[in-house]
């Protein structure tokens, strides 16, 4: 597979690796930062950008960069025995992300892919964990909605093969009221938690930009809303692009969330969401992708978490004055979706967006690395037969991941 060449590529360029041994995430660092302190993306691990003028350190010959990648390991400087991703998510509250997070757990993580992969929470603790919030919030779902994330909440997604942990994807679930309570002005807090938030989308090797769909037959006030959301998220989409400082681009997936609020099934969503349509629907997002320099590959993928026919419209939804979502809002006159009593969620394309997601940031990987990796080039052919499995509804922007016919 052919490498890319990123936008800063003919710009003088220093290497620095995550000092975290169980990180060891690698950058390549414009040579005006050399000197200054930095923040692995990947782990958090704060380090110094080294101090080396570009011609003191010149690129090893490819025959030696391979000779380094085979050297014996050592307690000092052990490799990661992964493969390690990131994917970061755009959205506002009650745009669907947490119901997205849900839906994922309750189909994919826990399961065997068809490749013979099993996807799980890194930690068998987690694991625990996640079933009583899978309990609680099918409880809530039918009851009164998930409420909206008020605390960061890491998870990190392992792909392994027997015993053998071959990949580990790290996801979080975010606060959504940042990006539409967060002002030049606003107060410290939210001052910290709008820099923390960019921070975890900067250097992600995936990025969901999460866009609800607007219901049937809108009203002015929906459609002004479903305005708002592609000026927010392009907005953002847009920051994270411009301080990317990984020489590796990124993956985008333009999220059309609660498709199931609008169409009764998955064929009358097809039928009606055709490319042109979509990309019509999406234009300030798919303009921006395609003129970043920073993006590689890019989808439109629909989604519904509950599945078609699974969901109601919260009977008391017109009394949520003053809460989150409501008129006072900025994008307010949220309606509240319920899973319907005695129904279990039948999530729609989330395991293509989750399979796609992680075969893009792995492919990514590939056509970076220095050297051929075999053992990377196995994981992403059995992710991309896992992909085509699902019979995928990807509509391609840029790029793209060549699936069987």
């Amino acid at each position: 597979m052919a490498g890319r060449r990123g936008p800063n590529a003919d710009k003088p360029q220093l290497t620095v690796r995550c000092p975290n041994p169980e990180c060891r995430m690698k950058y390549f660092v414009p040579a005006e930062y050399a000197g200054k302190r930095a923040r692995c993306a990947a782990c958090g691990t704060r380090t110094q950008i080294p101090n080396v003028p570009p011609a003191a350190a010149p690129t090893p010959p490819p025959a030696l960069a391979a000779k380094a990648e085979k050297a014996p390991r050592t307690s000092k400087s052990r490799q990661p025995d992964f493969y390690q991703m990131q994917i970061g998510c755009i959205g506002r509250g009650h745009a669907g992300k947490s119901a997205l997070f849900h839906a994922l757990s309750e189909s994919l993580v826990g399961n065997y892919l068809p490749s013979g992969l099993h996807l799980d929470a890194a930690d068998p603790r987690e694991v625990a964990r996640m079933i009583r919030e899978a309990e609680a919030a099918q409880k809530l779902l039918q009851k009164s909605g998930l409420p909206p994330t008020l605390e960061v909440s890491h998870t990190r997604y392992c792909l392994s093969e027997g015993d053998k942990r071959k990949a580990v994807c790290r996801m979080q679930e975010v606060i959504g009221q940042v990006l539409t309570h967060t002002m030049p002005d606003s107060e410290p807090q939210l001052q910290e938690r709008y820099t923390e938030y960019l921070r975890s989308l900067v250097n992600a090797d995936v990025l969901w930009a999460v866009v609800p769909c607007p219901p049937a037959a809108p009203s002015p006030r929906d459609r002004r809303r479903y305005a708002n959301d592609l000026r927010i998220v392009a907005a953002y989409l847009r920051e994270a692009l411009r301080l990317r400082t990984l020489e590796r681009p990124a993956g985008i997936a333009l999220v059309l969330s609660k498709t199931d609020a609008l169409f009764a099934s998955a064929h009358e969503a097809r039928e009606a969401l055709t490319e042109n349509v979509l990309m019509r629907a999406l234009g300030p997002l798919v303009n921006l992708i395609q003129q970043s320099d920073h993006v590689a590959d890019a989808i439109v993928i629909p989604v519904s978490a509950f599945g078609f026919g699974k969901a109601v419209l919260h009977p008391q939804a017109h009394e949520r004055h003053g809460a989150p979502g409501s008129a006072e809002e900025p994008f307010g006159d949220e309606p509240i979706w319920l899973l319907k009593e005695g129904e279990t969620p039948d999530p729609f394309n989330v395991d293509a967006l989750f399979l796609w997601s992680l075969l893009t940031g792995f492919l990514s990987q590939l056509e970076a690395a220095p050297v051929p990796d075999g053992v990377l080039d196995t994981l992403c052919r059995m992710l991309r037969d896992d992909l085509e499995t699902t019979q995928p509804w990807l509509v391609p922007i840029k790029g793209g991941v060549k699936l069987a016919t």
